[in-house]
Order: C-alpha cells, then sequence, then structure tokens
C-alpha cells in the first residue's frame, strides 16, 4: 500500500506543480495587463478595479487547490506550507501597486512586488525538491 500511495503522491506533486506553472504565467499576465490598460489599449470594460477583483479571485482559487494538497498528505507545519504562505502573501500584496482610485499604477512597487514573487516562486520549487527526495 505504501508503494501505491508514494505514486500517487508524486502524480499529485507533478499535478501541483503544473498548476503552480500554470498561475505563475496568469499572475504575469495579469501585470502585463496593467500596462496595456495603461496604454490605453485595453477593451473599455477591462479596468484596474477589474482587474484586481479578477487575479484576487484567481489567488483564491490557488490557495484553496494548494491547501488541499497540504491538508491530505498532512504539510500544515512544514517548510513546503510556510513557502507557499510567503508565495501568497507577496502574490496579495503585489496587487498594491494599483491605486483604483486614482487608475494609477505605482510602477517602482509594481517592479519590487515581481522581483519578490519571483524569488518566492524559486523558494517554493526548491521545497518541492526536498518532497519528492
Amino acid at each position: 500500500m505504501e508503494l501505491t500511495t508514494s505514486k500517487y503522491r508524486i502524480l499529485e506533486t507533478n499535478v501541483l506543480l503544473e498548476r503552480f506553472v500554470t498561475y505563475n504565467e496568469v499572475f504575469a499576465e495579469y501585470f502585463k495587463t496593467m500596462k496595456v490598460i495603461e496604454r490605453g489599449e485595453a477593451l473599455r470594460y477591462e479596468t484596474y478595479a477589474r482587474l484586481q477583483e479578477n487575479y484576487l479571485s484567481n489567488i483564491h482559487k490557488f490557495i484553496k487547490l494548494c491547501n488541499s494538497y497540504i491538508t491530505k498528505y498532512q504539510l500544515e507545519n512544514s517548510l513546503i506550507a510556510e513557502k507557499l504562505n510567503q508565495y501568497f502573501l507577496d502574490l496579495i500584496d503585489g496587487i498594491s501597486c494599483l491605486d483604483t482610485d486614482q487608475n494609477q499604477i505605482n510602477h517602482p512597487k509594481l517592479e519590487e512586488a515581481k522581483q519578490k514573487i519571483k524569488q518566492r516562486q524559486v523558494d517554493f520549487i526548491h521545497t518541492i525538491g526536498f518532497l519528492t527526495k
């Protein structure tokens, strides 16, 4: 039974990594869309407020997916849970570069957020490597 459980865990870890990569691409597109909106090249209904709402909604969906994995494999107080938590905190903080009231982007804050998120991605990937050993 342990071999089967281990095999499923590896498969589910691979699925988690696949989703991680997919969501990272989605979040990167949000940052690109900010600049498209700023240049006035976005569709009329695409606003910073709408982008922010969709961005946070996707983070929430991804958190649920990751929490399911963490709970299933009893990793609540593990390094992987800690790294994911840090990653999600930086993702959420990343949207704070938008001023939806003034309809503006704080570019230095945007670049700083992207760098932090990139570092958290690397930290998480390194942590996943320890799970499969």
